[in-house]
């Protein structure tokens, strides 16, 4: 498991890393709010791989969840960076209406982010919810 532990942190630095640089990226995009919504959920995001690998060996679960969790996770949250770096600089309003009120982008540049947003959601809700149902504190 310390290899899964390990993978986890180091994809939780490297996100946490575009994250910090995705705010420098903020004023530049034709969405700023949907930029500060990826700026923040990268930090979020990396902050969360980091204790899901510091916590995975504490863990009693079988290792093919660990393997999983240790895939997936990291995965879905850089494709949800992805979309919503995406959406900030096409300014995909219609994809995040909150954060992207008053701004519109072609269709298909809608549906990209919005299935590059929802993709990364549900993988990562699906690998922490498969995490929680198994939770068990190792010995």
């Amino acid at each position: 498991m310390s290899g899964y532990s390990a993978s986890l942190c180091h994809a939780g630095t490297g996100l946490f890393l575009l994250g910090l640089l995705t705010g420098f990226a903020i004023p530049a995009f034709r969405s700023p709010r949907i930029g500060l919504s990826a700026h923040l959920a990268a930090i979020e995001s990396g902050l969360g791989l980091i204790a899901f690998g510091l916590l995975l060996p504490r863990l009693s679960i079988s290792p093919a969840l660990a393997a999983g969790v240790a895939r997936v996770l990291p995965a879905s949250l850089y494709v949800l960076w992805i979309g919503l770096v995406f959406a900030a600089a096409l300014g995909t309003g219609r994809a995040l209406p909150i954060a992207g009120a008053g701004h519109t982008a072609q269709a298909w540049q809608e549906n990209v982010a919005r299935i590059l947003i929802s993709a990364g959601s549900l993988g990562s809700a699906g690998a922490v919810a498969a995490l929680l149902i198994r939770w068990r504190w190792g010995a």
